[in-house]
């Protein structure tokens, strides 16, 4: 029986799909950690949580990073430019904490 081998876009296609489950987990967590402990009385605004946050939006930003970049790049340069603003943004807000 022959072994099955897998193309170069199946397997970025797999990556990417790793890549967007565990951020959907990591930000699961981090959100679920971030909304239930105030409730218990635990103080959420100390330096822990705050890079816990950060990390939180550069995961959900990876996530969508993936699949918004095969989009933009089928569509052309402009949607290619706009992509690159947009991550610049975001970025720059999960960096100080606007999100």
């Amino acid at each position: 029986m022959a072994k099955k081998q897998r193309t170069e876009g199946q397997a970025r296609a797999d990556f990417i799909k790793l890549c967007c489950f565990i951020t959907l987990i990591l930000a699961a967590v981090l959100i679920f950690v971030d909304k239930l402990l105030p409730l218990v009385g635990v103080d959420v605004s100390g330096t822990l949580f705050s890079v816990l946050r950060l990390i939180r939006d550069i995961a959900l930003l990876l996530g969508i990073v993936f699949g918004a970049w095969g989009f933009a790049r089928r569509c052309g340069k402009v949607w290619i430019i706009i992509f690159w603003i947009a991550v610049a943004i975001y970025v720059a807000g999960a960096i100080m904490g606007l999100f």
